[in-house]
């Protein structure tokens, strides 16, 4: 694992951090003073990036990871 690789991880993370913390955010302070729909909607996107986002920067990770091992395969390389 290269030392890129390793940032790609803790942006995920990270990323998953701030939208956990903004999902609880909302529902302690903005769930009661918006109209149901609204906060439903709302609630149900921000449910969908927290959990989508890490699983899209994961998969952007393993392609470029892939693309790494083709082509050190192609020149002859050992993959690490």
């Amino acid at each position: 694992m290269r030392r890129d690789d390793i940032l790609a991880i803790l942006v995920a993370i990270g990323m998953t951090g701030l939208l956990v913390w903004g999902l609880v955010y909302f529902i302690n302070h903005w769930w009661a003073r918006l109209p149901t729909a609204v906060a439903l909607i709302v609630c149900i996107l921000l449910a969908v990036m927290v959990i989508g986002y890490p699983i899209y920067a994961l998969a952007r990770w393993s392609d470029r990871y892939l693309a790494r091992v083709r082509a050190a395969q192609a020149r002859g390389e050992r993959v690490e």
